[in-house]
């Protein structure tokens, strides 16, 4: 069952000041960061057998090779030590499927792959051991037969499906490209594989869905482009930027675009019966916010801003950080797309080549390039504007009392009634004022602040 994202407004202007709220707390970050990786580490389990890691359903005690790869992934991307790593590594080794098949030799399965190993899981694997640079471990999985796997089971058209000969998909042809883009971003294949993503786009369709012609979804597109920024960084199409703006005009930053892609697999040919179905879980937001922090023009603060607050949102043993979406149960998936967004926080460059950096005593302001002619003046924030109704909704018992005072006036002046009644009538209004303001100043302003704490 496919969530079909509805329309939206087309994105503000880029040249647009940046909202009063367009803030990251950093230190929010980096508590987040270090809480998941506690998790993690509170999730371990040893395998019965060789090695250990996790399964993507983190209360599980027998671990798989697709969690166990993120699982190490995510200590190797924030850059710190994992006790068991080496064990780790063992596991997925042992996991490693042998054969005299090249279509077969060098990949791993899922546990609902039948013991054929396929791109779900060998696409994440692979990634994970160039990322770690494992390559020249002895202990390690043959990453050199893991990178052939690969080329093997790509298919004639460019894309990849599951494995050879299945229908190619936009979700795994961007896990196989990520992997290749690590092990040798220069193979041909890589090309194919980019030609194959970004063939018939056009203004009219700039972003992608589960197959070239399905409907666009939020996290497809944003999954294609976090891809095609890391297989070839220098892309800077027109119809690349317009991918960027659908995303941007298509993103609800309340929204976590959670929803479940099913497809069968027929790995005896296209005109075979299917023979398993498999199941990719998918949280849209992290990943567009990845894909966000890519665009060739800098980053959308307000909208950066926004979806940060909305993931940060709330303790880590919420179950919006491990949950696993209609079930109480626990979910590596949720984690880690959530992990993987803030490591690229982190590593987000404040300036490019063509921006103004304003140094001032206590803050710095960067002026990006597409608008480095305008006054400084024009991009800080504002004042917000005055907004009647929210005034009276938040001050409705002080503008009550001027009413009663002035109608009390009003019916002194007419001779409807004396000064004594005129007093009387506003004793009671001034007492309930001071009582409800009192109360407004000891909670404080009712707006959110920035991040939460």
């Amino acid at each position: 069952m496919m969530h079909q994202t509805p329309q939206r407004p087309a994105p503000a202007p880029r040249a647009a000041p940046p909202a009063a709220g367009s803030v990251i707390d950093l230190a929010v970050l980096a508590t987040r960061l270090e809480e998941s990786l506690d998790v993690l580490r509170d999730t371990y389990a040893p395998a019965l057998g060789t090695g250990g890691g996790w399964y993507h359903e983190l209360t599980r005690p027998e671990p798989g090779t697709t969690a166990t790869a993120l699982g190490l992934l995510a200590f190797v991307e924030a850059g710190r030590p994992f006790e068991y790593f080496d064990e780790g590594l063992a596991f997925l080794a042992a996991r490693q499927t042998a054969s005299a098949d090249a279509l077969r030799d060098g990949g791993w399965a899922t546990k609902t792959s039948l013991g054929m190993p396929v791109v779900e899981a060998t696409g994440w694997i692979a990634r994970f051991l160039a990322r770690a640079r494992c390559d020249l471990r002895e202990d390690a999985p043959d990453l050199r037969r893991a990178y052939r796997w690969l080329l093997h089971n790509q298919n004639p058209d460019g894309g990849w499906g599951s494995l050879h000969g299945c229908p190619s998909r936009v979700w795994l042809t961007c896990l196989a490209l990520r992997a290749l883009s690590q092990l040798n971003p220069y193979d041909p294949a890589v090309d194919r594989g980019v030609e194959w993503l970004t063939a018939d786009r056009t203004a009219h369709r700039p972003a992608w869905g589960p197959t070239p012609s399905a409907a666009p979804t939020v996290t497809h597109t944003a999954f294609a482009l976090v891809t095609l920024a890391e297989a070839r960084p220098d892309l800077k199409t027109e119809r690349l930027l317009d991918a960027y703006d659908w995303l941007l005009g298509h993103l609800d930053p309340d929204d976590g675009h959670t929803w479940i892609e099913t497809y069968d697999v027929s790995p005896h040919g296209a005109g075979s019966k299917p023979v398993w179905r498999l199941a990719l879980w998918h949280y849209g937001l992290p990943i567009a916010l990845t894909a966000l922090l890519r665009d060739p023009r800098g980053p959308h603060g307000p909208t950066v801003a926004r979806v940060f607050r909305t993931l940060v949102r709330g303790e880590i043993t919420d179950p919006r950080w491990t949950g696993y979406p209609g079930s109480g149960r626990t979910s590596l998936w949720t984690l880690w797309w959530r992990l993987e967004t803030l490591i690229a926080l982190t590593r987000v460059p404040l300036a490019g080549n063509a921006d103004v950096l304003h140094w001032l005593p206590d803050a710095t302001v960067v002026q990006r390039a597409h608008a480095r002619e305008r006054p400084l003046t024009d991009l800080l924030p504002h004042r917000r504007r005055l907004e009647p109704v929210r005034l009276v909704r938040r001050h409705w018992s002080a503008f009550l009392l001027g009413l009663v005072c002035v109608a009390s006036a009003v019916g002194v002046t007419l001779g409807v009634w004396g000064w004594r009644d005129f007093w009387l009538s506003v004793i009671l209004p001034i007492i309930l004022t001071s009582v409800d303001e009192s109360v407004k100043r000891r909670r404080g302003p009712r707006d959110p602040p920035p991040a939460p704490p």
